[in-house]
């Protein structure tokens, strides 16, 4: 655990509620003269507060506060909270929100995102941090305060909470219907842990415009007319379509030239089946795959010939987070291993997730090969959330999908400012799952300036 300062709070009656009582430690940290008046910050809750420094008690890094001042901050006595102390003011906290709406099951209020809010929650509380979820119709902009929800061993509970410091956004954040609401948020100068993602398209254009990136990345061009897929079908035994705005590999077609005969083969996933069709020349190609698209932007890009492990094609989920030092680090990797046949990875498809080193080393012989090609992925990957966040603005995670060759080269198939740490969970990698978790709040309290 980080060596962070950490404040208990202790509820004293006689103490008048415009006044506060740093123990001597904490005092001796900031210019506190007599009753000196400091800002006190909790989220972006504010009160005007006296300071005195105790003298006679014996308490270490606590701090004292009338009951009434303690409720009016949205704090509770006896709790630890994280600290931030300068001559003018005092920061409790920090406070971080997570947004996604909320469902009516009281067991699963957020759906599949619940067992993770908790597992935040939970950790947030070992960092002596504020959190909770919420979306935006929970906010009181009147009275500046968030009817959130948080979790403890009675299960989810209705609080009351300031406008946080931070939001972490989860699900229907960057909605168009809210873009007032986050005009408000902004205003209130609360900083957002991750940006909008952008389409397929205009990430790879994104990608193709640092230096370092252009080696890993496959051709790939917009479909703005059928001409797009009939070039890249000539060119390259195998094109996959994408669509510009996928996720989750839904919608995902591969086309292939047939080695023996002419015309064209062509593969999708329907209802959680794999279908596969022919097509004896690219016009009846267009014709057939017109419905599938069914007017969705897409992209063609050349196939990778990606290694595979017992059967079925791999790819690598790249989790890169920034902790409180603000730099970019990759947190953990695990290999995406999709059903022999399919044509993705995507545990959601029906694949499974192996350890990183157990496929590299089946598929490659030598431990010198495995380390490089691990190095590359690493490279590619932070590359990957620097291009992100040079185009973006401020970002704090970025899974980054990578896949590797059967010559062990490297190519980088696509990046996702909202991802998922269940793949961690399959391989039995709990440390690392538990340090993607950890992680996002450390840069929070970056954001925050603790």
């Amino acid at each position: 655990m980080h060596d962070f300062i950490m404040v208990n709070i202790k509820a004293d009656p006689q103490l008048a509620q415009d006044t506060i009582i740093l123990s001597a430690d904490l005092a001796s940290r900031g210019s506190y003269g007599y009753k000196r008046l400091v800002k006190f910050n909790v989220g972006k809750s504010q009160q005007s507060l006296k300071v005195r420094s105790s003298t006679s008690r014996l308490d270490k890094n606590t701090l004292y506060m009338n009951p009434a001042s303690i409720k009016k901050a949205f704090l509770q006595e006896n709790l630890k909270y994280g600290i931030s102390l300068n001559q003018d003011e005092i920061n409790i906290g920090p406070v971080i929100g997570i947004i996604a709406p909320k469902q009516d099951s009281t067991k699963r209020p957020y759906g599949s995102q619940t067992g993770f809010f908790q597992q935040i929650i939970t950790s947030s509380r070992k960092l002596g941090q504020i959190c909770f979820a919420f979306y935006f119709t929970d906010i009181d902009w009147n009275k500046k305060i968030v009817n959130g929800y948080f979790h403890n061993k009675n299960g989810w509970q209705r609080g009351k909470f300031p406008l946080p410091d931070v939001i972490y956004p989860r699900s229907k954040f960057y909605v168009a219907s809210k873009a007032d609401s986050r005009r408000r948020l902004k205003q209130a100068r609360i900083k957002i842990l991750n940006p909008q993602m952008v389409g397929k398209w205009e990430a790879y254009r994104v990608f193709k415009r640092n230096p370092d990136m252009l080696p890993y990345l496959p051709e790939t061009r917009l479909v703005n007319s059928f001409r797009q897929v009939e070039i890249m079908a000539k060119k390259y035994r195998a094109v996959y379509l994408k669509p510009v705005n996928g996720t989750q590999g839904k919608n995902i077609i591969r086309v292939s030239r047939n080695l023996k005969s002419p015309g064209y083969c062509y593969q999708y996933r329907y209802n959680g089946s794999l279908c596969k069709v022919s097509a004896s020349d690219l016009l009846q190609l267009r014709k057939k795959l017109g419905p599938i698209m069914a007017g969705r932007s897409y992209l063609v890009q050349k196939e990778i010939n990606l290694i595979r492990y017992e059967g079925g094609i791999v790819d690598i989920r790249v989790m890169v987070q920034k902790e409180h030092n603000g730099r970019w680090e990759v947190t953990g990797m695990a290999c995406r291993v999709g059903k022999p046949g399919a044509i993705t990875s995507n545990i959601s498809g029906g694949g499974r997730a192996i350890r990183v080193e157990t496929v590299l080393r089946k598929v490659f012989s030598g431990s010198k090969q495995v380390n490089q090609i691990i190095e590359t992925i690493i490279f590619v990957a932070i590359n990957a959330a620097v291009s992100v966040e040079d185009y973006l603005g401020n970002c704090g995670e970025v899974g980054v999908d990578i896949g590797v060759d059967k010559y062990g080269k490297i190519w980088f198939i696509e990046a996702n400012l909202r991802p998922a740490r269940h793949v961690f969970i399959l391989t039995g990698e709990t440390e690392t799952r538990q340090k993607s978790i950890e992680t996002p709040l450390l840069y929070a309290r970056y954001l925050a300036g603790f």
